[in-house]
């Protein structure tokens, strides 16, 4: 099981402190915090390691559950989830970004620029690819779950799924960068996928009225 899932698991149901080593490696060690102090502690070690280990196998369940469909048969999902009431669904969302992103890397290829890709068309194949399978983690157990690994289980799916390691990079990074100083995608193909899904936010949000003001920014447009 990813790491992602176990410490995600262990913070936000636990609240417990996973431990890394120096490597950033998750290891089979957390830290608790108690209010109470007794003589013997073995009791309340042993209460909170038989608590988190339903939590990791149900981290664990989520996970084998995901891996039996493959990325590529969730596209038709996308059809029956609403991205926005004035904006459609998310298989309508990921139609307008699949253009978009195409749109960019024939520009690039036009230029010959392809450097992650043996010619221009399999730039543009890959490109492709990635930006119609980007959102399709949104429909599995695990992110249903935690929301905050979209993207990241993509790209462990993708990777599962035998798809082109570009591929599930770009799935993976597409949403890079969240935040200022954040680390950007480790591709062209990823910021080819990152770069549309951006503007198509923009530009869709924009252009029903959902700006954002001096204090509020729901979609976080800035």
């Amino acid at each position: 099981v990813p790491q992602e899932c176990l410490i995600l698991t262990m913070k936000a149901n636990q609240k417990y402190f996973p431990l890394l080593d120096a490597a950033g490696k998750l290891t089979n060690k957390f830290l608790v915090v108690s209010n109470i102090s007794p003589a013997d502690a073995s009791a309340v070690t042993g209460g909170n390691e038989r608590v988190v280990r339903p939590r990791l196998a149900d981290a664990k369940f989520f996970f084998d559950q995901d891996r039996k469909k493959t990325l590529e048969a969730r596209v038709p999902g996308l059809s029956k989830v609403v991205y926005h009431n004035k904006l459609g669904t998310q298989g309508e969302r990921m139609e307008r970004v699949c253009s978009i992103a195409c749109a960019i890397a024939l520009a690039l290829a036009d230029g010959g620029w392809q450097p992650y890709a043996k010619d221009s068309a399999q730039f543009v194949e890959l490109v492709g690819q990635a930006a119609r399978l980007a959102k399709t983690d949104l429909l599995t157990d695990m992110v249903g779950e935690f929301p905050e690994l979209q993207g990241i289980m993509g790209g462990y799916y993708a990777r599962h799924d035998g798809l082109d390691v570009l591929v599930a990079d770009a799935i993976e990074d597409h949403y890079k960068p969240r935040f200022a100083g954040d680390e950007l995608p480790r591709s062209d193909v990823g910021v080819v996928v990152a770069l549309a899904d951006k503007l198509e936010t923009l530009v869709g949000m924009f252009g029903i009225g959902n700006l954002p003001t001096g204090d509020k920014d729901p979609f976080a447009l800035r």
